[in-house]
């Protein structure tokens, strides 16, 4: 068990207020669309809300975000500031291998390991971009369009899905050419024996 200082407590309540700042602020936005949507699209049934109800669609997502902000923040200040040695040379190592990648590969390296959110944000887009698409039909019915506009989305999720299966092929073959894995149990050998003949010399 690790006994912290006063000032590294403080750095991380410091670091817990901020996160937790940014989340309220970002649940505030969030808040404040979801009742700017309700007035402009459901305005009877925004007003038969009491004010109970009003004042929860304010502060619910700022408090919800903001904890979980907060939360993360945490996790991530331990991280930081008492991440191990271990893990401090399995990134160095990772770095290293990613260093010798073409720029090809580093690319697509890159979109492999954000492809769930590259995919999630290029659906919304594709949502988007149809609707903007179809809704410029002037001879369509509203019901036509959106069934117009989904058929677009699932033919754009398909090809992102796919896209996906490439990835994650060519992150396979990149594997397959790298030397297998020393395991953790014989590293950890090894670097016990090195230390065994420093002290000697």
């Amino acid at each position: 068990m690790k006994i912290i200082s006063e000032e590294e407590k403080y750095e991380h309540q410091k670091h817990i207020l901020i996160e937790g700042l940014k989340g309220c602020a970002i649940g505030a936005v969030i808040g404040f669309g979801m009742v700017k949507y309700m007035k402009i699209r459901q305005p009877v049934r925004f007003a038969r809300f009491n004010s109970s109800i009003k004042a929860a669609m304010y502060a619910m997502p700022a408090i919800t975000v903001g904890a979980f902000y907060a939360d993360q923040g945490s996790v991530n200040f331990d991280e930081d500031r008492y991440r191990s040695d271990y893990l401090k040379k399995q990134e160095s190592e990772a770095l290293e291998r990613y260093n010798k990648l073409s720029t090809q590969d580093k690319i697509l390296h890159k979109m492999n390991e954000n492809k769930y959110s590259i995919i999630v944000s290029a659906w919304a887009a594709s949502l988007y971009g149809s609707w903007t698409l179809v809704n410029r039909d002037k001879f369509m019915s509203k019901s036509q369009k959106i069934v117009q506009a989904r058929v677009y989305a699932q033919a754009i999720t398909v090809v992102l899905l796919l896209g996906t299966i490439l990835l994650s092929m060519h992150e396979a073959e990149l594997k397959k050419k790298e030397p297998a894995p020393v395991p953790e149990w014989k590293r950890y050998l090894d670097e016990q024996e090195a230390l065994k003949k420093e002290h000697k010399a």
